[in-house]
């Protein structure tokens, strides 16, 4: 039920329907609906567990996106390490989130976009997602061809990104002495090309949001674990996505809860490589079937 429901992302409906085609089982969408909210209890003490050890992680990487809960606007919150995912869906999209989920832990590095509110997290450094400043160059290049600042900026990006995956490694293509004089010289063109000025709108924009976070953008140069990108969270948000577009969200707050929680459960599993149906049964526990021997009707 909760594979079906929250992996496959059936609606109650359509649960139901394939129940009774596929299974010959019958069952009401409410009694659909009664499992799912007892899975969710069996799955609040896991998903505790592994909050706990993703922000006790050196580096955290962290994203969020839209829900619809009994007909208003929440945010489904993701936060990654190499210890587990841990999801939690809040009515507010604020910085008082993230305080409540890190509590008295701090991070050394965080890795997200630049919303204000994933800016302030505790940590000692910021790593702002390369994939979305790349993509912002990329418009700047769309609206204007020849705006060499804009595509000198996204190949200094994406030379940075091949350092540090040539270096990243279990057997590095370069010498620590070699990696950190490329990486230097990485610093001192981007220093250069945010000196430059430039005339066309967008890219003088984009240009003064890279000098107000010069710091965050090439901080996984010297943090090894630390990505350039937040593609992880955010293909950890897809199926919040799906799910949101499918079932059109939640009627109920406790539903979204339920489903913060089995997601963490079935999203760490997937991260770690453990088969999800399997982590499943193992967090329910086998039924217990009553034997019906000869004498049974």
């Amino acid at each position: 039920m909760v594979y079906l429901k929250h992996e496959q992302h059936l609606s109650y409906e359509r649960l139901s329907q394939t129940l009774r085609e596929v299974c010959g089982v019958e069952l009401t969408e409410g009694g659909a609906s009664a499992i799912i909210e007892r899975a969710g209890q069996l799955a609040a003490a896991p998903a505790a567990a592994i909050r706990g050890a993703v922000t006790q992680s050196q580096i955290i990487q962290s994203d969020e996106t839209s829900a619809r809960v009994s007909g208003a606007n929440w945010w489904p919150w993701v936060f990654r390490s190499v210890a587990g995912v841990y999801h939690t869906i809040a009515p507010t999209r604020s910085a008082a989130v993230i305080a409540e989920i890190m509590g008295e832990s701090r991070a050394e590095v965080w890795v997200s976009d630049c919303f204000s509110a994933q800016l302030k997290a505790p940590t000692t450094e910021f790593q702002l997602c390369l994939a979305h400043q790349l993509r912002a160059l990329q418009r700047v290049l769309d609206a204007d061809p020849q705006c060499a600042w804009a595509a000198a900026m996204q190949q200094l990006f994406r030379t940075a990104i091949h350092l540090h995956r040539r270096f990243d490694k279990a057997e590095p293509e370069l010498t620590l002495t070699g990696y950190v004089r490329r990486a230097m010289q990485m610093e001192a063109q981007l220093d250069d090309l945010l000196a430059r000025r430039v005339r066309y709108g967008a890219a003088q924009h984009l240009r003064e949001r890279f000098l107000r976070h010069r710091e965050k953008l090439l901080a996984f140069l010297h943090y090894p674990g630390v990505p350039a990108t937040n593609n992880a969270s955010e293909q950890a948000l897809r199926g919040s996505v799906i799910h949101r577009k499918v079932t059109n969200g939640f009627r109920s707050a406790w539903g979204a809860r339920a489903y913060a929680a089995l997601q963490s459960v079935m999203a760490t599993a997937r991260h770690k490589g453990a088969p999800v149906f399997e982590t499943l049964v193992n967090l329910m526990g086998s039924p217990v079937l009553h034997y019906l021997g000869p004498s049974d009707p």
